[in-house]
Order: structure tokens, then C-alpha cells, then sequence
């Protein structure tokens, strides 16, 4: 599993988009030649709703010097300037109108430490300062920063010799959603965006969490001069101090193991270290804390896990347990039923299920299938697949990403709005819906699925591209906890709810309404080129008979 943290790491990078700080030097170099051989298509679309947006593809080049890219594929390494916080040439690349083709951008060469962003309506403003390698001042998540007031987002990857790595992160905040997906070595990959309508929906969660506690969720939330909101930002970014807002759920927690043994397990090659509260630290046996001890974290160090007791100092056995002890305090997942023994005793279910916990990461993962919320969101119980949303690929042919809510963009037929039918659709990113709810999930990945499902309600999923040749099965994931006796259909129709049925799963009690199977069924009528995908659940009973997690399409 690789959080945000370590891929920033492993790419040289010590910046976020939360601070004016420089991209981080790897070792000066007075020029540098292209890569033989490069070639990486990277197409931008914009499927926003914004028929003004601008991309930019910013990072290092293989020596660690500070690059821009522009519309023509140009790697252009930043002059070094003679006076500090000076304006970077612009460098933006135009996108067409919402819904119109994608503008393709050919890397010539391997960029370190990437980022692309895109912004709404106006252009981002990047400085440098001088150095022995100069530094990039990015947007920053402060009012100060002049960028504050435009809409903004962007993703994150490294491109070298060895693969292309692209990850998209909730880590310093939620924003524009953004959709990525690549060929190559590895076939075809996607990820998911955030589905439409969950940024507005973390932000009015954070909010009345505000009107609950008290603490200053409220504060995360950044809007337009209208009202609208620009983004959500992480705790650890908060303008406004929590104080004492932990202190009640970490005197529980040191009060409970200094009599109660915690194990965590490190995992790998770490192993499992064992230990309880010895005057205000928790000290594991035969653990080296390097001289700092596990003493009561503040608000800052937990929502930023990068500071105190919760410091991960490097690879070693130390850095492991405070990540994880990191992860169980944000998760609040300590004193629940097997806590004692993190990560491996706990399920996903049991985060944030006290009321005192990282709310933001609560509701970043209600809303959000992928996608780290805090820095060491990787970590989970031995063997659980990750939550991240990332592509990589050793030998990648090319790379999509657009920014909106509707797909992933290039795709055959369906231009730069359509999702591909073959990626996983996740049921919470629906276009429209009757009779249904979401909900959070259990199952791996967590996130949240659509429940309450009975007969007559039904799902509907915009522009799914199903290419020139028609799938042949249908695939869901698939919960149910009905009463015996009470079973239902799962229709698949194009264009309607009524239109060409094309598919359909029959499906009774699993066991339990977070107990999911994976269903397949075969494709009964073709389905090429591009349709709106209905799901329609039809039964002979009033009660709710299934919930569903993500369905896909396979040929």
C-alpha cells in the first residue's frame, strides 16, 4: 500500500498544496537532455460544466530541476531569478468547451514530483524563488495566497523509467472532481471522480457537524462570493486552531491501556509490537522510539501526522507503529471491539463511529469511493485491498484525465465525456435516481453503496461507453440482509427505464445488508457505442430486497 506520503517521498517531493513552499530539489544540473525514446500521449478534457479551464503539467525533470510543460509538449525548465518571489511565465494549456474533445499533450521527456492542475474561469498564478535550484511557490490552502478565490484542484504523479504513477488524493483537500484513466503494460486502468454533487454534500456535513460539536469543521468549507463552494479542506489545513478538541478521546484511550495490552502491527517485515501506558506514554516492548515517546498527540499532530508523537521518522520499525497508531486515532478506532489490536482487529465498518473523530475523513469516505483522507489512509487490516485512487503502469501507451464528474475521458466513441463501460462504475456516482439512498459501506474500499433498494426504484448512469463491440457479461456487487421469501431483479436497460433490457441479476438474502457478493450475468442483447445505463430493480414484494456497491460491464 502506497499513502500520499510515501509516493511524495519516493518522488522527491516534500511540498502540498497547502503550503508556499518549493518544489523540492534533487541535485542542480545546468542542462539536461531528453529522454530517448519518451513518448507518453496525455490527453485533457474538460467535462466540468465550465466552458473556461486551464490545465497545467508542472514538476521536475529527471535531475530535479523545476519544469513546466507546455501545450506543445515543450519541457520548459524554470530560469533561475535574482530576486525572490518572482512570476512564472504562463505556462497554461486551454481547454475547449465543456463536452468538447480532449486537448492532447505529448510528454517528450520523464517529469519527478508532478502535478496537474486545473482551474475555472481565470489562470493560476506560480512564482519561483532563487536557489542553488530554484524553488516553486504552488497555490496554497491560505487566504494569502492569491490563487485562494479561483477554483482550483489537481492530481499528482511521476513518470520515469520505470512507470507511470498517478494518484489522486483527499489527503490536503476536496475539490473539482477529476477522473484518470491509462493503457499500457498493465491494460486498462481507471479511476473513479468524485461523483456529482458529493462535494456540496461533504460540505454541508462538515457543517452541521459544526452545529453538533461545536469544533470549527464549519471553517474547512471555502466559498465563491455567491455562496458556491470552492473546496473543502482538510483538517490539518484549518485556519482555525481544534485546541482541545481530542482530549476527551485520548484520556479514554490512555486510560484504557494502562491496564489493557495494545498490540499494532507494523506489518511487512515489521512485525507486531506489544505495549501499555507507563506514565503518560504508551510503551511498546522492545520498540527503539528513537527519543520520542508515544505521549498524548495534539489536534495538529493528528490531523497532520507529521508532527510529535505521531512523526514517522523514516522506514524503520518506529515510523511503521506511528503510522498506524496515526490512522488508529484519526479512524478513532482504538477503544472500539478488537481495537486492541490495530489494524488487523478492526474493520472498516467501525471507523469514525465515535463522536469524536476526523470527521472530514468520515465524510470524505461517505461520499468518496477512492481516495486517500489523511496521510496514512493506506493502512488497514493485513491483506485489505487499498483505497487510493491510482494507476501505474510500467509501460504506459497513454494517460487521460478529466476534470469533472462524467468519465474519464478519451475514450473509443464516446469523446471526452463518456465513462467506459469495462471500468468499475461505482453505484454512488449515479446521474439521477428514484426511491433509493446512499450509505456507508463495509465493504473493501469502504466508501458508501446504494441501499434501500425495493421494487420500481432505479439508477440511472450517464454516457457509459461500451465501444465497438458488445460486452458479454454483466458484473455486481451485490448485499442483501431480506427476509426469507423476498427476492428481486436487477435490470440493466439502455436509454430508459424502460428501454432494451440487456441484462439482469435475480438476487436474494446474502447473509446480511453489508454481506456482498460479486454476481455476474450474461449480456442477452448487444450494447455498442454510447447509452445511458439504467438500473432497474423489479419484485414481487413491497420490502427492500438488495443494495449494490459498483457493477461493471466485461468482454
Amino acid at each position: 500500500m502506497v499513502s500520499r506520503r510515501s509516493f511524495l517521498a519516493a518522488a522527491g517531493a516534500v511540498t502540498g498544496a497547502a503550503a508556499l513552499s518549493p518544489l523540492s530539489p534533487v541535485s542542480p544540473l545546468t542542462s539536461a537532455a531528453a529522454a530517448v525514446g519518451v513518448s507518453l500521449p496525455v490527453k485533457l478534457a474538460n467535462n466540468s460544466g465550465y466552458d473556461t479551464v486551464y490545465a497545467y503539467i508542472s514538476g521536475t525533470d529527471s535531475s530535479g530541476w523545476p519544469v513546466f510543460v507546455s501545450a506543445n509538449g515543450a519541457l520548459n525548465r524554470l530560469p533561475n531569478p535574482s530576486s525572490a518571489v518572482t512570476p512564472i511565465a504562463d505556462y497554461s494549456i486551454a481547454l475547449g468547451a465543456s463536452g468538447s474533445a480532449a486537448k492532447t499533450v505529448t510528454l517528450t521527456d520523464y517529469i519527478i514530483s508532478g502535478r496537474i492542475y486545473f482551474s475555472v474561469g481565470k489562470k493560476l498564478q506560480f512564482f519561483v524563488n532563487p536557489g542553488t535550484v530554484p524553488g516553486v511557490v504552488q497555490p496554497a490552502l491560505t487566504s494569502a495566497d492569491p490563487n485562494w478565490s479561483t477554483n482550483w484542484t489537481f492530481c499528482e504523479f511521476t513518470f520515469n523509467s520505470a512507470n507511470l504513477y498517478a494518484n489522486i488524493s483527499y489527503v490536503d483537500m476536496v475539490a473539482l472532481p477529476i477522473a484518470m484513466s491509462s493503457t499500457g503494460s498493465g491494460g486498462t486502468q481507471t479511476v473513479s471522480p468524485l461523483p456529482a454533487g458529493a462535494l456540496a454534500s461533504i460540505a454541508s456535513g462538515l457543517q452541521t457537524q459544526h452545529a453538533s460539536d461545536g469544533a470549527p469543521w464549519d471553517r474547512l468549507v471555502v466559498t465563491d462570493s455567491s455562496g458556491g463552494v470552492l473546496r473543502v479542506m482538510a483538517p490539518a489545513h484549518s485556519p482555525v486552531d481544534f485546541g482541545g478538541y481530542w482530549n476527551d478521546y485520548l484520556n479514554r484511550v490512555w486510560s484504557h491501556y494502562a491496564t489493557t495490552p495494545l498490540t499494532i502491527n507494523g506489518q511487512g517485515s515489521i512485525g507486531s509490537y506489544t505495549g501499555t501506558v507507563s506514565g503518560n506514554a504508551i510503551v511498546f516492548s522492545g520498540l527503539n522510539t528513537n527519543g520520542v515517546p508515544f505521549t498524548k498527540p495534539s489536534a495538529v499532530d493528528i490531523f497532520g501526522c507529521a508532527s510529535g508523537p505521531l512523526y514517522n521518522s523514516g522506514g524503520d520499525a518506529r515510523g511503521a507503529i506511528a503510522a498506524r497508531l496515526a490512522a488508529a486515532i484519526n479512524r478513532s478506532s482504538l477503544l472500539v471491539s478488537g481495537g486492541n489490536n490495530n489494524p488487523d482487529g478492526v474493520t472498516p465498518a467501525q471507523y469514525y463511529t465515535d463522536p469524536i473523530t476526523n470527521h472530514y475523513a468520515r465524510l470524505v469516505h461517505k461520499y468518496a469511493s477512492i481516495g486517500y483522507a489523511f496521510p496514512y489512509d493506506d493502512v488497514g487490516p493485513t491483506g485489505a485491498a487499498p483505497v487510493d485512487g491510482h494507476i501505474q503502469d510500467g509501460a504506459p501507451t497513454s494517460w487521460s484525465i478529466t476534470l469533472g464528474a462524467g468519465g474519464t475521458g478519451g475514450g473509443s466513441g464516446g469523446g471526452s465525456g463518456a465513462v467506459s463501460a469495462y471500468s468499475t462504475i461505482q453505484a454512488e456516482s449515479f446521474s439521477a435516481q428514484s426511491g433509493t439512498t446512499t450509505e456507508g459501506c463495509s465493504d473493501t474500499g469502504g466508501g458508501s453503496d446504494v441501499g434501500y433498494i425495493g421494487n420500481g426504484d432505479w439508477l440511472k448512469f450517464s454516457s457509459v461507453d461500451f465501444g465497438s463491440a458488445s460486452p458479454k457479461q454483466f458484473i455486481a456487487r451485490l448485499a442483501s440482509g431480506a427476509a426469507a421469501g423476498v427476492s428481486g431483479a436487477v435490470q440493466v436497460r439502455l436509454d430508459s427505464t424502460t428501454g432494451t433490457k440487456i441484462a439482469e441479476i435475480n438476487f436474494a438474502s446474502s447473509g446480511g445488508w453489508q454481506t456482498w457478493q460479486t454476481v455476474p450475468a450474461n449480456i442477452i442483447a448487444s450494447a455498442t457505442g454510447v447509452h445511458d445505463v439504467y438500473l432497474v430493480f423489479s419484485s414481487g414484494s413491497g420490502a427492500d430486497f438488495t443494495n449494490i456497491n459498483w457493477f461493471t460491464f466485461t468482454s
